[in-house]
């Protein structure tokens, strides 16, 4: 019992070290990324390895990264999908040319096995299908190739997350310049409509009623705590099962599972981050267990990756960005904003939120120009965000990386 004790502190310690040091440094790294990079350095400097799965978290850290994967699925309403199709279509694009040039062009250089396993976590879906890139090498039996996608993990946001910006604040200086949000006033052009409400006076397609046509199952002061976590269990439960039926892997059905959920009335938005209210718990489990696939890591085979893993950083950035503008040329975008919602991609959440939080506050002159502002980046920044870590977890995880293993 001690050491099963002392093994949870030590990794709720590598994960609160991991907040400081986020908090230290404005974010610029990760507190995951912390805290994975701290316990690479304890057990090459000599820590036992063991303490992540003395502690338990092997097991219901897998569990609690499915239920992560349908949280993200509860990201966005279904109907904003339908809305903005376009923006699909882009982010569909966008991660084509990202692993045309990562595994296309950066595979004959540093060879198609590397580049393909770091191409999920800088290609679509940041973190999270680096994780799932993780796992699935672990189930190849592809050990050695760990490192590439553990490292993309914690370098995805800290850089991924200023190119973004800097290309947003590119556009918020052409709408400052155009005086888009002075027009916009002036022309007292209304944007409201009726809403259609359900009889709990719920708006449809809204966060509390997120089906466009259906009203939600449970009332929301039900829809809460244990409720909520039944319902991403009962999910993840159900992708599992349907990974042995179809071959595509459980990750991307608890993402599909979460959008459809929200389609028929069974999940409100935001499951993970707002209504299970045990997220900082259920991200402990995640890197706990991110911790235990990291044990094979040694100092020789994290540096014989650096170069392939800048070059991943690059041409995925490239293929991203060139993809989302190219895309935004030719169905009438700005090009500039779906250039940066392309590299968005890269890091997906909670990156996204707070990229285009930030650059709307800092280039308004008041607080409507800045949700003015707001609502021109958000939009296509989610949409494509969530669409693109689908696209990416569907060909890395489940197409391309069991091609390794023949």
């Amino acid at each position: 019992m001690t050491s099963y004790m002392l093994a949870a502190c030590v990794v709720f310690g590598l994960v609160a070290v991991g907040e400081v040091i986020s908090y230290l440094t404005k974010a610029v790294v990760p507190s995951m990324a912390g805290a994975l990079i701290l316990y690479l350095i304890l057990i090459w400097c000599g820590m036992p390895q063991t303490y992540p799965e003395t502690a338990g978290f092997t097991t219901m850290g897998d569990m609690a990264f499915y239920m992560l994967c349908v949280g993200v699925g509860t990201g966005v309403a279904p109907g904003e999908y339908v809305k903005n199709l376009k923006s699909v279509v882009m982010a569909l694009i966008s991660v084509l040319f990202a692993l045309l040039f990562t595994v296309g062009i950066g595979g004959l250089i540093f060879g198609f096995d590397t580049m393909l396993a770091g191409a999920g976590a800088c290609c679509g879906g940041g973190a999270i299908s680096g994780i799932a890139a993780i796992s699935k090498l672990n189930d190849l039996g592809l050990v050695a190739l760990i490192g590439v996608p553990t490292i993309m993990i914690v370098t995805v946001d800290p850089i991924g997350q200023p190119i973004a910006s800097f290309i947003l604040r590119k556009y918020a200086k052409k709408l400052n310049a155009e005086d888009a949000y002075l027009l916009q006033k002036v022309a007292k052009v209304d944007e409201r409509h009726e809403e259609r409400l359900t009889k709990r006076g719920d708006a449809y397609g809204s966060a509390e009623n997120p089906s466009p046509f259906l009203p939600a199952w449970l009332p929301s002061e039900l829809d809460r705590n244990g409720v909520v976590l039944l319902e991403m269990a009962l999910a993840v439960w159900a992708a599992v099962a349907l990974e042995t039926v179809t071959g595509m892997s459980a990750f991307l059905w608890c993402f599909v599972l979460g959008i459809l959920g929200c389609l028929i009335g069974v999940f409100r938005l935001y499951l993970f981050d707002e209504r299970a209210n045990s997220s900082g718990f259920l991200t402990v489990l995640i890197i706990g267990y991110l911790l235990t696939s990291m044990n094979g890591l040694t100092p020789h085979a994290v540096i014989s990756v650096l170069p392939a893993i800048v070059a991943l950083i690059i041409l995925s950035a490239l293929g991203l960005g060139l993809g989302g503008y190219i895309s935004g040329k030719l169905f009438g975008y700005d090009p500039i904003l779906s250039a940066a919602a392309g590299v968005g991609i890269m890091f997906l959440f909670p990156g996204i939120s707070i990229v285009s939080t930030e650059v709307s506050a800092r280039a308004a002159r008041d607080e409507e120009e800045r949700k003015f502002i707001y609502g021109k980046i958000a939009p296509s920044m989610y949409i494509m965000g969530n669409t693109g870590f689908l696209f990416g977890l569907l060909f890395t995880v489940t197409v391309l990386l069991p091609m390794l293993k023949h």
